[in-house]
C-alpha cells in the first residue's frame, strides 16, 4: 500500500479522447473503424437491446463497413465467469476492437474482456493496481446511464464469484481510446437508475474531493460536477426533462475525470465487499454510506469544506464549521428527495456480515485514498450506523 500511495502522489491528469453530445451514437462505427477495426467485439446487455440502442450500434457499425459479433451474457456487478467467457467469444470470432455500451456492468465487463485477451490468464489475476503488462485493443466505450464513470476511468470492477467480493482493477491501460456519450440514452433508462446512478456520481465527486490524491484539476472536476447534480437531479428524476438529463451525464463525466485521476475513499472501499456478496445495486450502496462517510471524513478535511458547500449550492462563503453542517444536510435532503435508499438493511444486507464487510474492505484499493485513516473497527461502526 505504500507503494500505492507513494505512486499516486505523482499522479498525472489521464483522460482518453471524449466525444459528448446528443445524437452521437451513431458515430460509434466511424470510431471504432478510425481505431483500425475490421470485426468490433459489442458488449451490451438485453435491456438496451430492447430499448432499441444496440440496434443503433449496429447500424452504425455496418455503415461503417465493420463487421461484429454481438455479446450480451453479463449481469449486473459483472462477474469473473462471464468476462472470461466473453474472451473465448473474441478469440473464437476473430475480433480486433472492442465497444462496450451500457451502464458499468457492460463497460467494466468490455474493460474486463480486454485485459484478458491481451493479457491472457484469469481476471483475478489482475486485481489490485498496475498488474496489466501488454497494451489493451482497441477500446470504445458509451455509458448509458448518469453515474458510473467508467467510460473515463482507469478501473474495472469484477465480481470475484468463488470469493463473493469485488475485485478492483486499477491501470492506465484500463481507460479506453474513445469514451463517446450520447445523453439520448438516457431517455430510456428506467426511473429507479437515474436515482441510484447519478448518486455514485455524486460520491465520486465528493470522494474525488476529499481524496488525498485529490490536486487542483481533479477538484475543478469534482465541484463541476456538484453543482450539476444539485441544480438537476431531482428534476432530472422526477420530471426527467432532457436539459435536467443531460447534465447528469456531464456530471457523471465530469466525476468520472475526477475520480479516475485522484481515487475514491471508505464509501467505495466498502461498497465493493457489500456488492460482491449481495449483488447489490451499486449506487444504492453508495447513496446508504455516503452520510455516515461523510460524518467520518468531515473533522480532518475542514479546510476544504466552504468550497465543498459552494459546489452544493450555498452562496455564501461560510464559516469551516457551519459549512460543515450546511454539507451533510445538503447532501441528506437531496438522497431524500429522490428516494434514494437509507440503510443497508433495507437492500438485504445482515448485520452478522458486518466485521466482514469490514474486513474485506480494507484490502481495497479505494482505502488507501481516503482523508481519514480507518482501521477494521471504525469500518465496523460506519456500517452498524448505516444499518
Amino acid at each position: 500500500m505504500d507503494n500505492v500511495t507513494s505512486n499516486l502522489q505523482h499522479c498525472k491528469f489521464e483522460v482518453p479522447e471524449i466525444i459528448f453530445g446528443r445524437g452521437l451514437l451513431s458515430q460509434i462505427g466511424s470510431c471504432a473503424r478510425r481505431l483500425g477495426g475490421h470485426k468490433v467485439f459489442l458488449v451490451s446487455d438485453q435491456g438496451l437491446f430492447h430499448a432499441g440502442w444496440v440496434d443503433k450500434v449496429m447500424h452504425s457499425l455496418m455503415e461503417a463497413g465493420l463487421s461484429f459479433i454481438y455479446y450480451d451474457q453479463i449481469t449486473c456487478n459483472p462477474k469473473d465467469v462471464e468476462i472470461e467467457e466473453g474472451a473465448r467469444e473474441y478469440f473464437r470470432h476473430g475480433a480486433d476492437v472492442i465497444v462496450g455500451l451500457g451502464g458499468g456492468s457492460a463497460m467494466d465487463a468490455a474493460k474486463g474482456i480486454a485485459i484478458l485477451v491481451s493479457n491472457g490468464g484469469r481476471i483475478r489475476d489482475y486485481k489490485g493496481p498496475d498488474k496489466i503488462i501488454r497494451p489493451l485493443p482497441p477500446l470504445v466505450l458509451c455509458p448509458t446511464t448518469c453515474g458510473t464513470g467508467s467510460d473515463v476511468s482507469q478501473f474495472a470492477v469484477i465480481s470475484d464469484t468463488e470469493l463473493r467480493c469485488k475485485m478492483t482493477i486499477m491501470s492506465r491501460c484500463v481507460a479506453p481510446d474513445i469514451s463517446l456519450t450520447d445523453p439520448d440514452t438516457l431517455e430510456t433508462l428506467p426511473d429507479e437508475f437515474v436515482c441510484t446512478t447519478a448518486t455514485d456520481a455524486l460520491s465520486h465527486a465528493m470522494e474525488a474531493f476529499f481524496s488525498v490524491a485529490s490536486t487542483s484539476l481533479t477538484d475543478v472536476h469534482a465541484i463541476k460536477a456538484m453543482r450539476l447534480l444539485t441544480k438537476s437531479l431531482v428534476n432530472a428524476v422526477r420530471e426527467r426533462t432532457p436539459d435536467d438529463l443531460e447534465n447528469l451525464s456531464r456530471a457523471s463525466l465530469h466525476a468520472g475525470m475526477a475520480f479516475s485521476n485522484s481515487l475514491l475513499g471508505i464509501v467505495h472501499a466498502l461498497a465493493h465487499p457489500i456488492g460482491g456478496l449481495y449483488d447489490a445495486n451499486h449506487g444504492s450502496v453508495n447513496a446508504i454510506l455516503l452520510p455516515e462517510v461523510l460524518r467520518y471524513d468531515i473533522p480532518v478535511v475542514t479546510e476544504k469544506l466552504p468550497e465543498l458547500a459552494w459546489g452544493l449550492g450555498h452562496t455564501g462563503k461560510g464559516e469551516t464549521s457551519s459549512s460543515g453542517e450546511m454539507v451533510q444536510d445538503t447532501v441528506e435532503t437531496l438522497l431524500d428527495a429522490i428516494g434514494a435508499p437509507r440503510s443497508l438493511r433495507s437492500i438485504g444486507v445482515v448485520r452478522e456480515d458486518i466485521p466482514d464487510l469490514a474486513r474485506k474492505a480494507l484490502k481495497d484499493v479505494c482505502i488507501v485514498t481516503s482523508p481519514r485513516e480507518a482501521d477494521e473497527q471504525d469500518l465496523i461502526r460506519i456500517l452498524e450506523k448505516a444499518f
